[in-house]
């Protein structure tokens, strides 16, 4: 009888403990959010004190467990910004057990920092990113449990200044590189907003396109994890920015991980009573054995493909599709006189030899048509007839270009030719009424200069304004009294082009 009732007594404590240990994760995952996202820390606005309480409360967790620090026996890693002090990424260590292998890394990072207050308002940012540096936490917890079966070595980050342009991931990736290591990270994950799992219906796992074999190596189902996940193979927003970017414009492949942006993003109402708790305990489940994954598993990890948006140099040639619109006016320089303008139509090929990131040569072949109103020539104030010329056009120019690869500003300017394929002078609000005005041109080829700017939106989308002036003239006269009246073609192009 004593025996049996040890034997229930066992069975009790070990149907017990097995909850237990699943929810002792998730009762420190709601801690770690509720800490980080209270209103006392103010927001956690990057460079302030509320932003050194959030980094105390990390260091204090992180030493806790028994992560230890990648460099000079602190997590600490500061930086300034603007010429101000005060901000400070950390960063730690969990060395792989491979004596080859340990000197390459994976690394598993997300921010910590937030909006402060605005308005008189906290901007909690529970999801935004409490959720991502409570996920990262309870990783490195788990890698650390499991140390001896990495092969590679993981770093754990959680960085600072992410909300005001990424600086925080941007010194850890320069530092890498001139500290010599940056060839030897194989992955860099960012977990940013991973608290909404529910609402969201799925783990987005963004980039998995830079990894080779991405799609199996991310599987749940090979990984025993039961969580819905959603993959694009590179990221492709031209809006928004994650950690991985600086390490992605590196060359190093990135995932961007996420459950969406279904919280309130950026909203005063981002508190930590609105997190998926269950959701995102399964999210730290997944990714741990992810991580273990890939520090597990041999060769290179990297497909050598990046996102376009993380691409630092431009292709050499490009070639799109375009359509606009243009207008077109005479101008008489002997009067000091310029006529008004019509608008008209045009579409065809845009063309770029890009001659590194800065110069290029770009060429328009765009079939045109062009209407421009003639003055009466007793009554110059007068548009009385329309000229209209349909013309095969071709800009070409040399382009200087502004700011980076993927969104950037150009101006133009150099020549172009049009062939004219049609022309005639009409009197408009009439059926074959007579001609009182003609328009002869010099030459079947009309030449001129052409200036402009625009910009490119990704590496897909470009807005161009042109301006053509012409330098071979038309001579105006009526039929009758036939004086002779020269100007010159001016157009002015807007055009929309998509390149492949």
């Amino acid at each position: 009888m004593k025996q049996l009732f040890y034997f229930i007594a066992a069975i009790l404590l070990l149907c017990s403990t097995c909850p237990a240990q699943s929810q002792t994760q998730r009762t420190r995952l709601e801690k770690h959010v509720y800490t980080l996202a209270s209103d006392s820390l103010q927001g956690r606005r990057a460079g302030s004190p509320d932003a050194e309480k959030a980094r105390q409360y990390i260091e204090r967790e992180w030493l806790d467990m028994g992560l230890k620090p990648l460099w000079d026996g602190t997590f600490r890693s500061a930086f300034e910004l603007f010429g101000q002090s005060g901000y400070c990424n950390l960063v730690g260590l969990i060395e792989g057990s491979d004596p080859v292998l340990k000197q390459e890394y994976i690394i598993v990072g997300g921010h910590y920092d937030h909006l402060g207050v605005q308005n008189d308002q906290v901007y909690n940012g529970a999801d935004d990113n409490a959720s991502g540096t409570a996920c990262v936490t309870e990783i490195a917890r788990q890698l650390l449990a499991r140390q001896s079966e990495l092969k590679r070595s993981v770093i754990i980050c959680a960085f600072d200044a992410e909300e005001i342009g990424l600086h925080g991931s941007s010194f850890l990736a320069n530092t890498l590189k001139t500290k010599g290591m940056i060839d030897r990270v194989k992955l860099m994950m960012s977990v940013d907003m991973v608290g909404w799992l529910r609402q969201g219906g799925a783990l987005e796992l963004q980039g998995t396109g830079t990894l080779a074999n991405g799609d199996n190596l991310t599987s749940p189902k090979s990984l025993g994890i039961d969580i819905p996940i959603r993959t694009k193979r590179f990221e492709n927003s031209i809006f928004t920015a994650t950690d991985t970017e600086p390490f992605a414009k590196k060359g190093i492949p990135t995932l961007a991980i996420t459950t969406g942006i279904k919280s309130p993003y950026h909203k005063p109402e981002d508190d930590a009573n609105l997190i998926d708790y269950e959701g995102l305990d399964r999210v730290t489940d997944y990714l741990a054995a992810f991580t273990l994954r890939l520090a597990s598993t041999e060769g290179d990890l990297g497909s050598g493909k990046v996102a376009e948006k993380h691409r630092t140099k431009v292709p050499l040639l490009e070639a799109g599709l375009q359509v606009g619109y243009n207008s077109s006016w005479l101008q008489f320089p002997n009067a000091a006189f310029n006529g008004k303008s019509l608008s008209g139509l045009h579409g065809g090929l845009a063309l770029q030899l890009n001659l590194g990131n800065t110069f290029s040569v770009h060429a328009d072949l765009i079939y045109s048509l062009f209407r421009t109103p003639l003055p009466h020539i007793e009554q110059p104030f007068v548009s009385a007839f329309r000229m209209r010329q349909q013309a095969v056009l071709l800009p070409l120019t040399l382009q200087l270009n502004i700011s980076n690869v993927s969104n950037r500003f150009f101006f133009n300017f150099g020549g172009y030719a049009a062939y004219l394929t049609a022309h005639d002078v009409y009197k408009p609000n009439t059926v074959d009424g007579p001609a009182v005005m003609k328009a002869d041109l010099s030459y079947p080829a009309e030449l001129g200069i052409a200036w402009g700017v625009g910009f490119r939106l990704g590496y897909h989308y470009e807005f161009r304004i042109y301006n053509l002036h012409a330098l071979t003239p038309v001579y105006l006269s009526g039929v009758s009294a036939e004086p002779q009246y020269k100007s010159f073609p001016n157009h002015s192009t807007l055009s929309l082009a998509y390149y492949f």
